[in-house]
Parts: C-alpha cells; structure tokens; sequence
C-alpha cells in the first residue's frame, strides 16, 4: 500500500504534536505523582527538565541523521523507542526510573519532530506546503492548550499513568503510517560520515539572513510558552480568581487567534511578506501595549491582549516556515533540525524567564517578554528590510 498526500499530511501533523503530548498531559496530576513515587517536587521536576534537555540533543542530532539514513528508518526508530519508553514511564517503580524513561521519550518525540518537518520540506511544495504548515501551526496552538485539558480527562477515567498510554497508542498508529513511507526518501542522500551530516548544519547557521529571520520566525513561542506556564497563576491563584473558568479562556483565546490567522492567510498573498511581517509587528506592538497598560485590570482585559500573540504564533510558523523551506543552503533534515531546535529553545526560555522576573505580577511577566520578542523582532526585520538579503520568497 502507498501512502497518499493526505495520508502524510496527516502523519506529519500529529507528528507536530509529540512536545505537548508529552510534557503538559500528565501535568494536572504533579501533585498526585510526586506523592505517589515518595519524592519532592524538585527531584520530580528532573522528569521536565531532562525531558527538554534530551529532547533538544535528539533534534539537532537525527534530523541531520535522516538526511543519511533516510526519513523512515529513522522515524520508525524513533517511534519505537517512543511507544516503549511511553509505556515504562507508566510502570515506572520510582522517580529515577521515570527520569530515565523520559529522556528516552523524549530522545524518540525529538527524533519524530524532526523528521516531521524535513518530510514537508522533501514531499510538498508551493500550496501544499503552505497548507500542510498552516495545519501544524494551528495544531502548535492547540496542542499546549489542550493536552492538559485532555490530560485532567484521562486522570479523572484511568488515573495519571494513562497520560502515558494515550501518547504511546498514539505513536503506534504514527508508526504503522510510518511503515507506508517510501524509503527513497530523501533521494538525495548526504553520502558522508555521521559526523559531517551533524557538521551540515555548520553553513545553515552561519547563513546570515536565514540566521536573523530564523530567530524572527522561532521566537515568538518564547511569548506563547511564557504565557502558557504562568496562565494558572493570572487566572486562578494569585491573579484573577476565575476558578473554573480558567480553562474557557485558554479555550476561546485559542479560538479566537486561530480565527486571526485565517483572517491574515486570506490577505497573506495581497500583503505579500514584508506586508505580513508589518502585520505581525502591529500585533505583536498591540499585544504589548495592552499587557502593559491594562492587562492586569481585568481578566478579560489581559485575554485581549493574548490573542494577537496566538495570531502571529500561527502566522509565522505557516508563512515564515514556507520562507525557510525554500532556502537552499542545506538538507531537509539539517534545516528541519535548526528550525525545530531554536523554536523548542526559545519555548524552554520563556518558560523559564518568565517566572524569574523581579515583577510583582505576572502579567507584566508576560507582557516583559513579549517587549523583549517586539525589540528583537524588529531590530531583524529593520536588518532584512533596509539591506539586501539573499532570502527566497522574501519579496514575494
């Protein structure tokens, strides 16, 4: 049996969302895990950090392996691996085995992660592969807002190690899909040595402009994933008291900026890039003003301000991502691995920043990224816009 265009899109769209699945499924039941394997939180929270940690290595490392190695060996590894380590992360006696069971997780979602975007790369071009990214940026979106929803379902059926089984029949049936790729892929293989395949990504990064609209491009999950870590705290504890309502605000945030994306991929051709890059901007610069100024105020108020984030979250990883897979400066993997990697890094910082701020709440938090994300952003993009680059698609 062949596997179709359709098929594979949808492969490569859950393939998209092995991060989320893994790490925020399972979040609603910290408290009941920690009790249950006799630990503390920070030794318990090694099973977060060392998940972004392996996960990380296992991006930048079997994206350029695919490159040699084909796209179906290594992503039938690396699901393997996936489903078995899902599966003793479940059964796990004690902390430290759990601990070692994630990074063996998270080694087999980096593996599936890169290769999901070099697939893209080497199978779509043109609308296609503008279609296929706009489903994996709405599917980035969706995908940390709501695993933890499902996540509190599943505790609430079968209790928090089937927060574990569910990614893992997951990757069963991406596995089986993975079974129908065709192994010529890619055709073009990188001939030489392990080391040189990791080395390729050398020149990719050196490349100055796709280097400066990389950045522009990854960095706004350093916003999204800030936003999303200390959400709980603005909405429930310390901030605005919503209770049960929390989760219809993610919720609806959610909705309303993947409504903002459609509405900017419908003009997307008419604006062109450098029109959706000043669209962006716009965005960007109204999410912070309202943070900053009356974000605090008002739940709803500080809702308002979030949605031209998830907007231009979307946006980015749909246009952008064309513009950068159109680059030929490397292999689909190299590329797939850098991209992925600065993406999930900038997620990991926010993450962390965020809740390190001397702010006395933690909207300002929020709204201090996304000032950070606002100067950076357009300090790049006045680089690319005032000199000459070498970009594909930059003036389209």
């Amino acid at each position: 049996m062949k596997m179709s265009d359709g098929m594979l899109m949808i492969l490569i769209v859950i393939l998209s969302m092995f991060a989320p699945l893994s790490t925020d499924m399972f979040l609603p039941a910290l408290d009941e895990m920690v009790e249950h394997f006799g630990t503390t939180e920070a030794t318990f929270n090694m099973s977060l950090y060392m998940f972004m940690l392996s996960l990380a290595v296992s991006i930048l490392v079997l994206g350029p392996v695919s490159d040699k190695y084909g796209r179906r060996s290594v992503l039938i590894g690396s699901l393997t691996l996936y489903v078995v380590s899902s599966l003793l992360c479940s059964f796990a006696p004690t902390v430290e085995v759990l601990i070692a069971a994630r990074i063996l997780q998270a080694a087999g979602g980096g593996g599936a992660m890169a290769t999901s975007m070099a697939l893209i790369r080497d199978c779509f071009d043109g609308s296609r592969r503008t279609r296929t990214l706009t489903l994996v940026a709405i599917i980035g979106i969706i995908g940390p807002v709501a695993s933890p929803i499902l996540g509190q379902v599943i505790i609430w059926v079968s209790g928090w190690p089937a927060t574990f089984w569910a990614p893992a029949v997951i990757a069963v049936i991406c596995l089986l899909m993975a079974f129908l790729l065709p192994s010529d892929i890619p055709k073009d293989r990188y001939k030489g040595t392990v080391v040189g395949a990791l080395g390729s990504m050398v020149p990719i990064v050196r490349n100055r402009d796709f280097r400066r609209f990389t950045v522009m491009m990854t960095m706004i999950t350093f916003c999204i994933l800030a936003y999303i870590s200390v959400s709980e705290y603005i909405y429930k504890d310390k901030g605005f008291g919503v209770g049960d309502w929390y989760s219809l605000y993610l919720a609806f945030a959610m909705i309303l900026g993947l409504l903002l994306i459609v509405v900017l991929m419908r003009f997307k051709d008419r604006l062109g890039t450098r029109g959706m890059l000043k669209a962006c901007f716009i965005l960007i610069l109204f999410s912070c003003v309202v943070l900053w100024t009356v974000g605090a105020s008002s739940p709803m108020l500080f809702f308002i301000g979030i949605i031209p984030l998830i907007g231009v979250s979307s946006s980015v990883r749909s246009f952008g991502f064309d513009i950068l897979l159109r680059q030929d400066i490397g292999n689909s993997g190299a590329i797939s691995s850098v991209i992925n990697f600065l993406t999930f890094a900038f997620a990991t910082l926010g993450m962390v920043i965020v809740v390190n701020l001397p702010l006395d709440n933690y909207v300002y938090s929020v709204a201090a990224c996304v000032l950070i994300y606002l100067v950076v952003y357009a300090a790049l993009w006045a680089v690319l816009t005032l000199k000459p680059n070498t970009l594909k698609g930059f003036d389209d």
